[in-house]
């Protein structure tokens, strides 16, 4: 067996040559490499025979074997707020498309496998709110000057070098989409009124989960392995070690997530980043995600988690992957 360690220099075991299997990281932060695909379930001893109870799961280009132990299914942002289209939420079709398949695909085969599912959704406290960085306050409360989802940047003319004409259609201020204001009665599809609640805060109708995804995650509480909520404050639910998310990953040995939700290319992606970063193993699940920025900002994730953010796969391979039948 030959093992790859942080040096990067390369040994070879006699038993086993080395183009059968690499050993590469060390400790609990080892993968194992073989033809067949990569192996993320974490041994105790990456050098005994590959486990014998993990799960294989197909991805493009290489496929992966996970530990559902240690496997979190990870869903960010189903809410409301961002969903629903009693808020004006921007949404499009292809949003409720990766609901759907969350639902019938991802959330059975992690109930199935014994995955820990983990509902990850912005809700912020009073404390959040006074020290929420503009940043986050820009992106939410002040929109560009234009219908486009591109803000018109594929429609420019004159020298794109040119810092000074160059995309100068500005921003204007949303007071409603402050976070912390209140929103109001607002009407949902059926006709009834409810209160929506202040924005983005925790415990309020905005952020609760959208649409059936409530009644799911209310039936997943009542799991073997019940289904968990955790608030974030920022993009990112792992944005330092610190996080609630962080801390909770660390302390049930979770070392493989599997990402989905909205939006692709902001809170999940990010997340997505800072796990990568931290050295959690990532697995994008490209049917379960969606944005409603221009495609190529999802184009460029799944492009990226093929290779250099860890795995690209589907909520119907892991719904392969645990046996079901659709």
């Amino acid at each position: 067996m030959a093992t790859v360690p942080p040096a990067y220099s390369t040994g070879e075991s006699p038993e086993i040559p080395s183009q059968e299997r690499i050993v590469v990281g060390t400790g609990a932060s080892t993968w194992i490499w073989s033809p067949e695909g990569w192996d993320l379930t974490h041994p105790k001893d990456p050098h005994s025979s590959l486990t014998s109870n993990g799960v294989d799961l197909d991805c493009d280009l290489v496929n992966i074997k996970i530990d559902p132990a240690k496997t979190g299914l990870v869903i960010i942002d189903m809410q409301n707020i961002g969903l629903s289209k009693a808020l004006d939420a921007a949404t499009t079709p292809a949003m409720y498309d990766a609901q759907n398949a969350i639902i019938r695909y991802a959330i059975p085969a992690a109930r199935k496998l014994g995955l820990q599912t983990i509902w990850l959704n912005w809700g912020l406290t009073e404390d959040d709110l006074a020290n929420i960085p503009p940043a986050e306050v820009r992106v939410f409360a002040f929109k560009a000057n234009s219908e486009k989802t591109d803000y018109g940047l594929g429609d420019q003319r004159g020298d794109p070098n040119d810092p000074i004409n160059f995309l100068k259609i500005g921003e204007s201020p949303k007071f409603k989409n402050i976070p912390g204001t209140e929103l109001g009665q607002v009407t949902l599809d059926d006709g009834s009124r409810v209160d929506a609640g202040r924005v983005m805060m925790r415990g309020t109708w905005n952020t609760a989960l959208h649409g059936p995804l409530a009644s799911v995650y209310e039936d997943g509480k009542k799991e073997a392995r019940p289904d968990v909520w955790i608030h974030k404050n920022r993009n990112s639910g792992l944005w330092n070690e610190k996080t609630d998310l962080s801390k909770y990953l660390q302390s049930q040995g979770i070392r493989t997530l599997l990402f989905s939700g909205v939006n692709t290319d902001q809170c999940v992606g990010s997340t997505l980043q800072d796990a990568h970063a931290q050295g959690f193993d990532t697995v994008f699940l490209k049917d379960g995600c969606e944005t409603d920025s221009p495609p190529y900002a999802k184009a460029t994730y799944e492009f990226n988690c093929v290779r250099a953010w860890g795995f690209l796969t589907s909520c119907k391979a892991l719904a392969k992957a645990a046996g079901l039948n659709y």
